[in-house]
Protein backbone atom coordinates (compact mmCIF):
# COMPACT_ATOMS: atom_id res chain seq x y z
CA UNK A 1 0.00 0.00 0.00
CA UNK A 2 0.93 3.77 -0.75
CA UNK A 3 -0.14 5.89 2.30
CA UNK A 4 -0.66 9.62 2.07
CA UNK A 5 -1.59 11.93 4.78
CA UNK A 6 -3.63 15.06 3.34
CA UNK A 7 -3.69 17.60 6.17
CA UNK A 8 -6.61 20.54 7.16
CA UNK A 9 -9.35 18.66 5.16
CA UNK A 10 -12.24 20.68 6.30
CA UNK A 11 -13.03 22.48 3.32
CA UNK A 12 -16.74 22.10 1.49
CA UNK A 13 -14.57 20.39 -1.58
CA UNK A 14 -11.99 17.91 0.66
CA UNK A 15 -14.65 15.24 -0.11
CA UNK A 16 -14.40 15.16 -3.75
CA UNK A 17 -11.10 15.39 -3.87
CA UNK A 18 -10.43 11.78 -1.72
CA UNK A 19 -12.70 10.38 -4.02
CA UNK A 20 -10.99 11.72 -6.93
CA UNK A 21 -7.72 10.70 -6.14
CA UNK A 22 -8.96 6.98 -4.66
CA UNK A 23 -10.79 6.73 -8.35
CA UNK A 24 -7.41 7.99 -9.97
CA UNK A 25 -4.64 6.00 -11.59
CA UNK A 26 -2.85 4.13 -8.38
CA UNK A 27 -5.97 1.83 -6.86
CA UNK A 28 -3.10 1.04 -3.93
CA UNK A 29 -4.34 4.05 -1.91
CA UNK A 30 -4.70 4.48 1.87
CA UNK A 31 -5.62 8.38 2.15
CA UNK A 32 -4.95 9.69 6.09
CA UNK A 33 -6.74 12.93 6.89
CA UNK A 34 -6.47 15.99 9.34
CA UNK A 35 -8.41 18.83 10.94
CA UNK A 36 -8.91 20.66 13.45
CA UNK A 37 -12.37 20.23 13.79
CA UNK A 38 -13.53 16.93 13.96
CA UNK A 39 -16.70 17.23 12.37
CA UNK A 40 -16.13 17.79 8.64
CA UNK A 41 -17.68 15.41 6.01
CA UNK A 42 -14.16 14.30 4.50
CA UNK A 43 -13.60 12.16 7.33
CA UNK A 44 -16.48 9.56 6.18
CA UNK A 45 -14.31 9.22 2.88
CA UNK A 46 -11.00 8.88 4.33
CA UNK A 47 -9.40 5.41 5.87
CA UNK A 48 -7.98 7.73 8.51
CA UNK A 49 -8.86 10.50 10.15
CA UNK A 50 -7.05 11.98 13.04
CA UNK A 51 -8.17 15.88 14.82
CA UNK A 52 -5.18 17.71 15.37
CA UNK A 53 -3.96 20.93 16.93
CA UNK A 54 -3.57 24.32 14.81
CA UNK A 55 -0.61 24.30 12.42
CA UNK A 56 0.84 27.34 14.39
CA UNK A 57 0.75 25.25 17.61
CA UNK A 58 3.91 23.88 19.13
CA UNK A 59 2.91 20.60 19.90
CA UNK A 60 1.66 20.20 15.68
CA UNK A 61 4.79 18.70 14.27
CA UNK A 62 4.97 15.90 17.21
CA UNK A 63 1.52 15.33 16.40
CA UNK A 64 1.68 14.67 12.44
CA UNK A 65 5.21 12.78 13.45
CA UNK A 66 3.00 10.41 15.24
CA UNK A 67 0.75 10.27 12.67
CA UNK A 68 3.34 9.79 10.12
CA UNK A 69 4.79 6.62 12.32
CA UNK A 70 1.41 4.82 12.86
CA UNK A 71 0.09 4.91 9.35
CA UNK A 72 3.47 4.57 7.59
CA UNK A 73 2.54 7.68 5.61
CA UNK A 74 5.14 7.86 2.21
CA UNK A 75 3.73 11.15 0.74
CA UNK A 76 2.39 14.43 3.02
CA UNK A 77 0.59 17.08 1.43
CA UNK A 78 -0.45 20.30 3.59
CA UNK A 79 -3.77 21.97 3.32
CA UNK A 80 -3.85 25.14 5.17
CA UNK A 81 -0.58 28.35 5.13
CA UNK A 82 -0.10 27.40 8.87
CA UNK A 83 0.84 23.68 8.35
CA UNK A 84 2.97 24.03 5.03
CA UNK A 85 4.70 26.82 7.07
CA UNK A 86 5.41 24.81 10.01
CA UNK A 87 6.50 21.71 7.99
CA UNK A 88 8.55 23.20 5.63
CA UNK A 89 9.94 24.68 8.55
CA UNK A 90 10.93 21.50 10.62
CA UNK A 91 11.78 19.35 7.59
CA UNK A 92 14.65 18.21 9.42
CA UNK A 93 13.02 16.77 11.99
CA UNK A 94 10.72 14.41 9.76
CA UNK A 95 13.86 13.17 8.23
CA UNK A 96 14.12 9.93 9.30
CA UNK A 97 10.03 8.91 8.73
CA UNK A 98 11.21 8.90 4.83
CA UNK A 99 7.79 10.16 4.25
CA UNK A 100 8.08 12.99 1.55
CA UNK A 101 6.81 16.16 2.32
CA UNK A 102 4.75 18.68 -0.61
CA UNK A 103 6.29 21.69 0.45
CA UNK A 104 9.58 23.57 -0.66
CA UNK A 105 12.05 25.69 1.50
CA UNK A 106 10.90 28.15 4.49
CA UNK A 107 12.18 31.56 3.12
CA UNK A 108 10.07 30.67 -0.01
CA UNK A 109 6.83 29.85 1.80
CA UNK A 110 7.14 32.78 3.85
CA UNK A 111 7.21 35.29 1.60
CA UNK A 112 4.03 33.28 -0.61
CA UNK A 113 2.27 33.93 3.26
CA UNK A 114 2.89 37.74 2.68
CA UNK A 115 1.15 39.80 0.42
CA UNK A 116 3.71 42.76 0.83
CA UNK A 117 6.72 40.43 0.15
CA UNK A 118 4.91 38.54 -2.41
CA UNK A 119 4.47 41.88 -4.76
CA UNK A 120 8.08 42.97 -3.81
CA UNK A 121 9.35 39.22 -4.94
CA UNK A 122 7.19 40.05 -7.81
CA UNK A 123 8.55 43.11 -8.95
CA UNK A 124 12.24 42.13 -8.77
CA UNK A 125 11.65 39.23 -10.94
CA UNK A 126 9.83 41.18 -13.50
CA UNK A 127 6.80 39.26 -12.87
CA UNK A 128 2.99 40.94 -12.97
CA UNK A 129 1.84 42.66 -9.64
CA UNK A 130 -0.42 45.11 -8.64
CA UNK A 131 0.69 49.12 -7.82
CA UNK A 132 0.89 48.51 -4.23
CA UNK A 133 1.91 50.99 -1.09
CA UNK A 134 2.62 49.82 2.30
CA UNK A 135 0.21 51.06 5.50
CA UNK A 136 2.67 50.74 8.55
CA UNK A 137 -0.11 51.48 11.26
CA UNK A 138 -3.56 52.75 11.99
CA UNK A 139 -2.00 57.01 11.38
CA UNK A 140 -0.87 55.65 8.50
CA UNK A 141 -3.83 54.84 6.46
CA UNK A 142 -5.41 58.17 5.55
CA UNK A 143 -1.61 59.74 4.62
CA UNK A 144 -1.13 56.54 2.17
CA UNK A 145 -4.77 56.98 0.60
CA UNK A 146 -3.67 60.50 -0.34
CA UNK A 147 -0.34 59.52 -1.68
CA UNK A 148 -1.73 56.66 -3.58
CA UNK A 149 -3.95 58.90 -5.83
CA UNK A 150 -6.69 56.66 -6.69
CA UNK A 151 -10.15 56.18 -5.76
CA UNK A 152 -10.70 53.23 -6.75
CA UNK A 153 -8.22 50.56 -4.20
CA UNK A 154 -8.21 47.76 -1.97
CA UNK A 155 -6.91 47.89 1.56
CA UNK A 156 -6.29 44.01 3.14
CA UNK A 157 -3.45 42.70 5.61
CA UNK A 158 -0.30 41.87 4.57
CA UNK A 159 -0.88 38.84 6.69
CA UNK A 160 -4.27 37.04 6.17
CA UNK A 161 -5.88 33.83 4.93
CA UNK A 162 -9.27 33.14 3.05
CA UNK A 163 -9.85 36.91 2.27
CA UNK A 164 -10.64 38.36 5.18
CA UNK A 165 -10.74 42.09 6.29
CA UNK A 166 -10.57 43.52 2.83
CA UNK A 167 -11.70 46.97 2.54
CA UNK A 168 -12.53 47.50 -1.54
CA UNK A 169 -13.48 51.55 -2.28
CA UNK A 170 -14.67 52.10 -5.50
CA UNK A 171 -15.98 54.92 -7.17
CA UNK A 172 -19.08 53.16 -9.11
CA UNK A 173 -21.54 52.04 -6.62
CA UNK A 174 -23.44 53.96 -4.72
CA UNK A 175 -23.92 51.42 -1.75
CA UNK A 176 -21.96 49.57 0.90
CA UNK A 177 -22.10 45.58 0.51
CA UNK A 178 -20.23 42.85 1.66
CA UNK A 179 -18.60 39.85 -0.59
CA UNK A 180 -17.17 36.14 0.41
CA UNK A 181 -19.55 35.67 3.25
CA UNK A 182 -19.18 39.04 5.03
CA UNK A 183 -15.34 38.76 4.80
CA UNK A 184 -15.04 41.89 2.13
CA UNK A 185 -16.35 44.94 2.51
CA UNK A 186 -17.58 47.43 -0.65
CA UNK A 187 -17.89 51.19 0.06
CA UNK A 188 -18.39 54.07 -2.53
CA UNK A 189 -15.44 56.42 -2.32
CA UNK A 190 -17.57 59.56 -0.92
CA UNK A 191 -18.68 57.08 2.29
CA UNK A 192 -15.28 56.44 3.57
CA UNK A 193 -14.81 57.50 6.80
CA UNK A 194 -12.62 56.46 9.47
CA UNK A 195 -14.84 54.25 11.27
CA UNK A 196 -14.28 51.83 8.73
CA UNK A 197 -10.52 51.38 9.14
CA UNK A 198 -11.57 50.31 13.06
CA UNK A 199 -11.56 46.90 11.99
CA UNK A 200 -7.81 46.75 11.39
CA UNK A 201 -6.74 45.76 14.98
CA UNK A 202 -2.49 46.30 16.11
CA UNK A 203 -1.66 42.73 14.85
CA UNK A 204 -3.32 43.23 11.21
CA UNK A 205 -0.37 45.75 10.26
CA UNK A 206 1.35 46.20 8.04
CA UNK A 207 -1.80 46.71 5.61
CA UNK A 208 -1.34 46.39 1.73
CA UNK A 209 -3.09 49.55 -0.87
CA UNK A 210 -3.08 48.21 -3.52
CA UNK A 211 -4.54 49.19 -7.03
CA UNK A 212 -8.71 48.00 -7.58
CA UNK A 213 -8.29 44.88 -9.93
CA UNK A 214 -11.13 43.64 -11.98
CA UNK A 215 -13.28 40.73 -12.55
CA UNK A 216 -13.17 38.14 -13.47
CA UNK A 217 -11.01 36.26 -10.99
CA UNK A 218 -8.46 33.37 -12.12
CA UNK A 219 -7.04 30.59 -10.33
CA UNK A 220 -3.58 29.18 -11.47
CA UNK A 221 -2.93 25.13 -9.85
CA UNK A 222 0.90 24.91 -11.07
CA UNK A 223 2.44 21.45 -10.31
CA UNK A 224 6.15 21.58 -10.89
CA UNK A 225 9.09 19.69 -9.61
CA UNK A 226 12.69 21.41 -9.13
CA UNK A 227 11.48 24.59 -11.20
CA UNK A 228 10.31 22.75 -13.78
CA UNK A 229 7.01 22.49 -14.91
CA UNK A 230 4.71 19.50 -14.73
CA UNK A 231 1.32 21.11 -15.10
CA UNK A 232 -0.25 24.68 -15.24
CA UNK A 233 -4.22 24.80 -14.98
CA UNK A 234 -5.79 27.86 -15.53
CA UNK A 235 -9.07 28.55 -14.26
CA UNK A 236 -11.85 31.28 -14.23
CA UNK A 237 -13.94 31.54 -11.47
CA UNK A 238 -17.90 31.60 -11.94
CA UNK A 239 -18.19 33.68 -8.92
CA UNK A 240 -15.09 35.80 -8.43
CA UNK A 241 -14.97 36.17 -5.13
CA UNK A 242 -15.88 32.47 -3.86
CA UNK A 243 -13.47 30.11 -5.33
CA UNK A 244 -15.28 27.25 -4.51
CA UNK A 245 -18.63 27.31 -6.08
CA UNK A 246 -17.42 26.78 -9.40
CA UNK A 247 -14.90 27.10 -12.48
CA UNK A 248 -14.23 27.20 -16.26
CA UNK A 249 -11.24 25.12 -16.70
CA UNK A 250 -9.88 25.87 -20.50
CA UNK A 251 -6.29 27.08 -21.63
CA UNK A 252 -5.35 30.63 -21.01
CA UNK A 253 -2.11 30.91 -22.92
CA UNK A 254 -1.38 34.20 -21.12
CA UNK A 255 -1.97 32.65 -17.77
CA UNK A 256 0.00 29.38 -18.21
CA UNK A 257 2.92 31.39 -19.15
CA UNK A 258 2.76 33.25 -15.98
CA UNK A 259 2.37 30.13 -13.83
CA UNK A 260 5.58 28.42 -16.18
CA UNK A 261 7.52 31.37 -14.97
CA UNK A 262 6.53 31.35 -11.28
CA UNK A 263 7.73 27.93 -10.78
CA UNK A 264 11.01 28.24 -12.85
CA UNK A 265 11.54 31.55 -10.77
CA UNK A 266 10.88 30.26 -7.47
CA UNK A 267 12.47 26.74 -8.07
CA UNK A 268 9.14 25.06 -7.32
CA UNK A 269 8.19 21.78 -6.49
CA UNK A 270 4.72 20.08 -5.80
CA UNK A 271 1.43 21.68 -5.94
CA UNK A 272 0.62 25.43 -5.15
CA UNK A 273 -2.16 27.55 -6.17
CA UNK A 274 -2.13 31.44 -7.80
CA UNK A 275 -4.70 34.15 -7.99
CA UNK A 276 -4.67 36.63 -10.47
CA UNK A 277 -6.91 39.47 -11.63
CA UNK A 278 -7.28 41.84 -14.45
CA UNK A 279 -6.57 45.39 -14.42
CA UNK A 280 -7.25 48.46 -16.38
CA UNK A 281 -5.64 48.12 -19.58
CA UNK A 282 -6.85 44.37 -19.96
CA UNK A 283 -3.46 42.80 -17.97
CA UNK A 284 -3.16 39.98 -15.54
CA UNK A 285 -2.14 40.87 -12.56
CA UNK A 286 -1.11 38.53 -9.48
CA UNK A 287 -2.85 38.96 -6.42
CA UNK A 288 -1.41 36.23 -4.22
CA UNK A 289 0.21 33.34 -4.07
CA UNK A 290 -1.02 30.35 -1.61
CA UNK A 291 1.70 28.04 -0.28
CA UNK A 292 0.21 24.67 -0.49
CA UNK A 293 -2.60 23.58 -2.98
CA UNK A 294 -5.64 25.28 -3.41
CA UNK A 295 -8.51 23.88 -1.75
CA UNK A 296 -10.56 23.80 -5.33
CA UNK A 297 -7.73 22.57 -6.66
CA UNK A 298 -9.82 19.11 -7.58
CA UNK A 299 -11.62 21.19 -9.79
CA UNK A 300 -8.93 20.66 -12.61
CA UNK A 301 -8.74 16.95 -11.50
CA UNK A 302 -12.67 17.09 -12.24
CA UNK A 303 -11.95 18.62 -15.83
CA UNK A 304 -9.70 16.21 -16.28
CA UNK A 305 -5.75 17.06 -14.75
CA UNK A 306 -4.51 14.25 -12.91
CA UNK A 307 -2.34 16.24 -10.53
CA UNK A 308 -2.82 14.32 -7.70
CA UNK A 309 -1.87 11.17 -10.10
CA UNK A 310 1.16 13.17 -11.26
CA UNK A 311 2.82 14.13 -7.95
CA UNK A 312 2.41 10.09 -6.69
CA UNK A 313 4.26 9.62 -10.26
CA UNK A 314 6.71 11.62 -9.62
CA UNK A 315 7.29 10.08 -6.24
CA UNK A 316 6.90 6.53 -7.30
CA UNK A 317 9.04 6.90 -10.22
CA UNK A 318 6.35 6.57 -12.85
CA UNK A 319 5.27 8.42 -16.18
CA UNK A 320 3.51 11.29 -16.40
CA UNK A 321 0.04 10.92 -17.60
CA UNK A 322 -0.11 12.86 -20.96
CA UNK A 323 -2.92 14.93 -22.63
CA UNK A 324 -3.84 14.95 -26.07
CA UNK A 325 -5.79 18.11 -26.58
CA UNK A 326 -7.06 21.00 -23.88
CA UNK A 327 -9.84 20.34 -21.86
CA UNK A 328 -11.98 22.48 -21.64
CA UNK A 329 -14.95 22.30 -18.90
CA UNK A 330 -17.65 24.08 -16.76
CA UNK A 331 -17.14 22.44 -12.99
CA UNK A 332 -19.34 23.18 -10.13
CA UNK A 333 -20.10 21.97 -6.99
CA UNK A 334 -23.27 20.22 -6.09
CA UNK A 335 -24.91 18.95 -2.52
CA UNK A 336 -25.23 14.60 -2.64
CA UNK A 337 -25.79 12.40 0.29
CA UNK A 338 -23.71 9.50 1.25
CA UNK A 339 -24.25 6.71 3.83
CA UNK A 340 -22.55 4.21 5.69
CA UNK A 341 -23.59 1.63 7.94
CA UNK A 342 -23.54 2.65 11.84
Amino acid sequence: MYNILITSVGGTLAPFLIRKIKNGKFKDLRITGTNQNKNCSAKYFLDNFVVTPSGKSTTYKNKIKRIIKKYNINLLIPGSDEEAINLSKNKDYFKKTKCSIATIDYKTLLIFSDKLKTYQALKENNLPYPEFDEIKSYKDIKKKIKKFKKKNFVIKPSLSRGGRNVLVVRTDIKTIFYKNYGREIHIPYNKLKKKYFSMYKRHFFPLVISERLREPTFDLDMLGYEGESIRVVSRKRLNPAEPNAGHVVKKFKKLENIGKKLIRKFNLSWLYDCDLMIDKKGDYKIIEINPRMSGSSVVSVEAGYPLFDDMISILRGRKIKKISKPINKIIFPYTFLGSLNN
